[in-house]
């Protein structure tokens, strides 16, 4: 890609309204991951990573050395961010790049912390509790989820599981909790969701923000049709921050259709 080229992208991902909600899940399946999501408007993408050697690595199954964070989703971010001023031009929140951590939890998290330091003006950080935002939040999943880190300074938050309510950790170092749907509903949208199961989810939701902790769930239906469309309905309704999808374009225009009309 010619600087002109990756230059007119940039701009265009700038341009494209965002939509809240919608979280990229599977970063191997789609040719160009993360501009096939930002040009969707996706305000939350996944990325399977190993820490191997003091790099950080993307890969689904295995890691790749030839595929660097830092050189497929980093560098490019922060000299979007740097032409542009934002990622998308419509919203000032942060996105958030979800690390799906596949190595050695122990070896991981000193790589991940000190590579993200070196993207001070891209990524948001916690000092001694306070949150100070930027372009993008990172969290860590996968053999880090549940992994609490309370450094005084800190470049990531982790990822918890929706089931474990109760847990005393607040949004500062837990902001998003994470689960299976399937390992916890057998409801998969055709009919009306049974009473027990929604009551279940409004108070898995309702104790993850009563923390100001974000929800999401994998492994819903993602084969277009109606029973997709009345499951993500029924998880908005809930409360549910974001939906996990492998189809961009599906999701976008789900969302855009259910949102608000702006008034011009």
């Amino acid at each position: 890609m010619t600087p002109r080229d990756r230059s007119s992208l940039w701009r265009q991902v700038a341009a494209t309204t965002s939509v809240p909600h919608a979280h990229a899940h599977a970063d191997s399946r789609h040719r160009r991951p993360l501009w096939d999501a930002l040009t969707a408007g996706f305000t939350s993408l996944e990325v399977d990573v190993w820490v191997v050697g003091g790099r950080i690595l993307v890969g689904h199954s295995a890691p790749s050395p030839l595929r660097s964070l830092r050189r497929l989703y980093l560098d490019p971010l922060a000299a979007m961010i740097r032409e542009t001023g934002c990622v998308h031009s419509d919203s000032s929140e942060p996105i958030t790049l979800l690390l799906d951590v596949k190595s050695n939890p122990r070896r991981a998290r000193p790589v991940i912390e000190a590579t993200l330091r070196r993207y001070s003006d891209l990524v948001s950080s916690w000092q001694d509790g306070r949150f100070a935002a930027a372009g993008v939040t990172v969290i860590v999943s996968g053999t880090l989820s549940e992994q609490l880190y309370d450094a005084p300074h800190r470049w990531t938050g982790v990822d918890g599981r929706v089931r474990r309510t109760g847990l005393d950790v607040t949004a500062d170092l837990m902001p998003l909790r994470s689960d299976c749907w399937p390992e916890l509903f057998s409801w998969r949208g055709v009919g009306q969701m049974p009473a027990d199961q929604r009551v279940r989810l409004d108070r898995m939701v309702a104790d993850a923000h009563s923390r100001g902790q974000r929800v999401r769930f994998w492994d819903t239906p993602d084969r277009p049709g109606p029973a997709r469309d009345t499951l993500w309905a029924t998880l908005l309704d809930a409360g549910v921050d974001h939906l996990d999808t492998d189809d961009l374009s599906g999701a976008r225009d789900f969302l855009r259709a259910r949102a608000p009309r702006r008034r011009g």
